[in-house]
């Protein structure tokens, strides 16, 4: 993928739940239409999620920024 900077992420919350604290939890997936591709990340966290993508499509997290406000899904 080509580097552009910044690069504006879509963050959709995901509404999870916990099997070993047994509560409610959000998770999260970051996301980017490209042409016709549609690049994402999930992660249990918003930073996990944000890392993984910049590790999977070879980024540099400084260059990522998010955009608001997050969707539901």
């Amino acid at each position: 993928m080509e580097n552009q900077l910044p690069i504006y992420l879509n963050v959709k919350t995901v509404p999870a739940f916990d099997i070993e604290k047994l509560c409610p939890h959000t998770a999260y997936t970051v996301y980017l239409h490209q042409d016709d591709d549609m690049l994402y990340a999930s992660g249990w966290t918003l930073q996990d999620a944000i890392m993984f993508f910049a590790d999977r499509y070879k980024l540099n997290r400084a260059d990522i920024r998010l955009n608001r406000p997050f969707r539901r899904q």
